[in-house]
């Protein structure tokens, strides 16, 4: 319901009262002297639109979805800094070799499948 602002003028003050549409033509009392009719004051009415559909809304939206996004990413980031990175080391069975190559030739002297070695030895030489 929109808000009416009112002036009294036997007592000389505003005041505002929450009242239906149907109702803003109706002569007021004053609440602090008790008389009236007040006089009612022109002013902008103040209301809310309810749903999803609004454009209010869907900028409150995204306004918190981007401040979301941005803690997120200043996380991300921090991570990235102070986090350690695990890498795979080569070995075969534990035994550590120098480059995924040698890995592979001591996988297949061994007799052990060597696919996964080679794939990393031919990423290793680009």
């Amino acid at each position: 319901m929109p808000i009416y602002a009112f002036h009294c003028d036997d007592c000389d003050s505003d005041f505002d009262k929450v009242l239906p549409i149907s109702r803003y033509k109706e002569p007021q009392n004053c609440p602090g002297c008790g008389t009236g009719p007040a006089r009612k004051l022109v002013t902008a009415t103040n209301f809310i639109l309810r749903g999803d559909g609004w454009a209010g809304k869907n900028n409150r939206i995204k306004n918190q979805m981007a401040k979301k996004n941005q803690r997120l990413d200043a996380k991300q980031v921090e991570r990235k800094r102070g986090g350690s990175t695990v890498t795979l080391a080569p070995n075969v069975e534990g035994e550590r070799v120098e480059t995924w190559s040698d890995a592979s030739k001591l996988a297949k002297a061994k007799g052990k499948n060597t696919t996964g070695y080679d794939k990393r030895a031919a990423v290793e030489k680009k």
